[in-house]
């Protein structure tokens, strides 16, 4: 009864999804009207129904298919609307807001690389790569009140995306891209944070230079890879990062001379003038050898 027929699969998916819109409708209506034990217990009926299909679904080949990696998705967002009610039902231990979002995204984390792992799903590792940032920012924020300690943070687990990305993009190229997707996400949350900071002064050359790196490069890996998500992401970064820019004041100099100067040098290079090449080959044609004939 709860192994999903691969024929059936995505109606199944959309029964699952209607059942999550239910649910998160009754956690918005009856918020306060009912405890939090009872949120607690039908969520986690749903989450168990949800996960058990998810897990059952037969594997068809070495990526699953589009209703599994919904059944995915749901599995997490019932887990972290379950998890929130939890975290609610456990608030009267004293338990600190940063604290507890630690380990509500911790165990996200958790649930999201074990379907990325067991069931070779890239939408779970960008899922669990989110719940990791969220996590340790919320834990950073909890120990320090926020500042310049958050974005260090979202620096630093932005450059260990980048570094992860590289890592897996040869052996395992749709995981890669969702750890780009994340790092695209962990640059544009570092922006979001000097944009709504508000003030007029710009947050400095370093900062500046992080954001634009992550945004060009997120451009230029989507155009390699051919996929669209990161690109999307890096296009975000570059508008966050220039509005951060434009706060310097009307002056020339700074990024306008740079990205001028980089700009005219990559304009250049691909307009350069090119020799003439040899015309291409016919193809499945065999080239013909002009030999000397015997006399």
């Amino acid at each position: 009864m709860l192994r999903p027929e691969p024929h059936r699969g995505d109606v199944i998916a959309a029964g699952a999804v209607t059942l999550t819109a239910l649910v998160a409708l009754l956690r918005l209506r009856f918020g306060d009207a009912w405890p939090p034990v009872v949120h607690v217990l039908y969520l986690g009926a749903a989450l168990g129904l949800v996960a058990a299909l998810a897990v059952r679904a037969p594997r068809e080949g070495p990526s699953p298919r589009a209703y599994q990696s919904a059944l995915f998705v749901v599995t997490f967002a019932l887990a972290a609307i379950a998890l929130e009610r939890l975290a609610v039902l456990l608030g009267a231990h004293g338990l600190r807001s940063g604290l507890t979002v630690a380990w509500v995204g911790a165990a996200l984390a958790a649930l999201a690389f074990a379907l990325a792992t067991t069931r070779n799903s890239a939408i779970c590792t960008l899922l669990g790569a989110v719940s990791v940032v969220a996590a340790a920012a919320a834990l950073v924020d909890a120990a320090s009140a926020g500042g310049q300690a958050l974005r260090w943070a979202l620096l630093t687990l932005g450059g260990g995306l980048i570094l992860a990305t590289v890592g897996t993009r040869d052996r395992h190229a749709r995981h890669a891209v969702a750890l780009a997707s994340a790092a695209g996400l962990t640059a544009l949350g570092l922006a979001a944070s000097f944009l709504v900071a508000g003030g007029d002064r710009a947050p400095g050359a370093g900062w500046e230079l992080f954001l634009y790196a992550c945004g060009f490069g997120l451009c230029a890996y989507s155009a390699v890879e051919r996929a669209p998500g990161p690109g999307y992401l890096g296009v975000a970064v570059l508008v966050a990062t220039t509005l951060l820019a434009a706060r310097s004041g009307p002056t020339l100099l700074g990024w306008p001379l740079a990205l001028a100067v980089g700009a005219g040098a990559l304009l250049v290079v691909g307009l350069r003038p090119s020799r003439p090449l040899p015309p291409p080959p016919e193809a499945g044609e065999a080239p013909v050898l002009d030999l000397p004939r015997e006399r």
